[in-house]
């Protein structure tokens, strides 16, 4: 192979325009929990740029909310993409499977009423998907580690009398975080493969699955055990999703994003504030109380570019995409 062999692939086309590069327009898309957070910028992103994307959730309100702020946006601007909402519980296997379907119009787009489950509800329309966001999670509270005498006897009063067993167990942290993830990709496996087999697309279906630096850094950030061992789990099962897949020659990408502090729906004392004014003061606070070296929490564009990076490269499958401001480089408290 010549030394240009890899310039040359790519010469006299614009393959290495932005334009091309990230080009999603006419892709199908499904994001579980799309409907607030970062799932509302991942589904919007998306759909801005030309994807049809299901997004869902367990409580309809925000996911009609998220359909009329689309729609909002979209009046504004020439985008080809649209948002429908699905209402499904996938915290349950059945969730994931098959589906009783009832729909209404709003505007130009649909509400699906899916109780419980979704997956046949989308085959009802399409063929294949070429995105999975694995969105959804749960964080329940915990006891503060820090808040109690330091001694072996301390620490077993405060972590053994004061955290809930069935938080860890069945509660949601591993049943939501992880064992969901499992059977939502499977669910849509066949999906996925068929973006290639039947859609005629370079590579079939990729999935993207949430955690969190939580499920990498080494300390319990207070107390959080379950919830950071959850998110291990995740990118643990994340890791063997892409290995066997990538064995049986599916084709079919598995990654997963690690985020930092971000904007939230849900705020508490071991959050950041949302406020961010770039003033000396908050850098300071974000730095210096909440350990991140960029002083400030992540936005909707970083985290756009960041889904961006891993639903169009054909040659990813197996990372965990840390994007944390520097958090983990620190691993504060």
């Amino acid at each position: 192979m010549s030394a240009s062999a890899l310039f040359d692939s790519v010469s006299g086309s614009n393959a290495l325009s932005a334009a091309s590069l990230f080009n999603v327009s006419g892709w199908v898309a499904v994001v579980t929990g799309g409907g607030t957070g970062l799932g509302l910028v991942t589904a919007t992103t998306l759909a801005e740029n030309g994807c049809k994307v299901y997004i869902t959730g367990r409580r309809l309100e925000p996911l009609q909310e998220a359909v009329e702020a689309y729609k909002v946006r979209k009046n504004g601007y020439t985008h080809k993409g649209e948002i429908i909402a699905v209402q499904a519980d996938v915290s349950t296997k059945e969730g994931s499977r098959v589906s009783r379907r009832a729909s209404k119009e709003i505007s130009k787009w649909r509400v699906a009423l899916i109780r419980p489950e979704f997956r046949e509800a989308i085959e009802k329309d399409e063929k294949w998907i070429n995105i999975l966001v694995n969105n959804h999670g749960v964080s329940h509270g915990c006891a503060d580690i820090n808040a109690c005498e330091q001694t072996p006897e301390g620490l077993s009063k405060q972590m053994f009398e004061n955290e809930n067993f069935d938080a860890w167990r069945v509660l949601s942290h591993y049943r939501i975080n992880c064992a969901s993830y499992h059977f939502t990709t499977f669910a849509f496996l066949p999906l996925l493969a068929a973006a290639k087999s039947v859609g005629g697309y370079p590579e079939p279906g990729n999935i993207v699955n949430l955690s969190s630096m939580s499920g990498i850094t080494k300390t319990s950030q207070r107390g959080q055990f379950g919830y950071n061992a959850s998110k291990a789990a995740t990118i643990s099962l994340s890791h063997m999703q892409a290995a066997e897949f990538a064995r049986r020659n599916l084709g079919v990408r598995v990654n997963c994003i690690c985020p930092g502090y971000f904007p939230s729906v849900s705020r508490n004392d071991r959050h950041p504030p949302d406020a961010n004014t770039g003033s000396e003061a908050h850098t300071a606070e974000f730095r210096n109380k909440w350990g991140i070296p960029f002083g400030r929490p992540g936005s909707a564009v970083d985290y756009a570019q960041c889904i961006f990076s891993l639903v169009t490269n054909q040659y990813v499958t197996g990372a965990e995409v840390v994007i944390d401001g520097g958090w983990l480089l620190e691993s504060a408290f």
